[in-house]
């Protein structure tokens, strides 16, 4: 059982987003320790873990938290075949959302020799290269 700082750490869900899903979605549901904190299973843990990986991909959480685990898996592996089946004859393009790791990012691809590199750090931004 996990207290709800080391979830936090985890999932990279924020300890206020966690109880507001707890009370608006009745997901995840802690059990109590004896001081009252609460403490999330395993099993709630890898779920929050794919919930915000879905959530990366463009999904809402009220679309899929009530959702189980094996399900959000296989939406989750669905996700990441069609962008493999999409990109099939692409060149390799790396999509860096945060522009503070820009030259960390760029540092480490140079190894690995990508043909393009993208910063994008808004939505704007984004709709500008497509």
């Amino acid at each position: 059982m996990f207290p709800i700082n080391v979830v936090e750490k985890e999932t990279g869900i924020n300890k206020y987003l966690l109880r507001m899903w707890e009370r608006r979605y009745s997901f995840p549901r802690p059990v109590r320790d004896i001081k009252g904190e609460r403490l999330y299973s395993e099993d709630d843990v890898a779920k929050l873990k794919i919930v915000k990986s879905l959530m990366k991909e463009g999904y809402r959480p009220s679309k899929i938290i009530d959702r189980p685990i094996n399900e959000l898996k296989e939406l989750h592996a669905n996700f990441a075949r069609s962008v493999e089946d999409e990109c099939a004859d692409c060149e390799t393009i790396i999509l860096i959302t945060n522009p503070s790791l820009e030259q960390a990012a760029r540092e480490l691809l140079s190894v690995q020799k990508s043909k393009k590199f993208l910063v994008v750090s808004s939505l704007e931004e984004l709709q500008k290269i497509s």
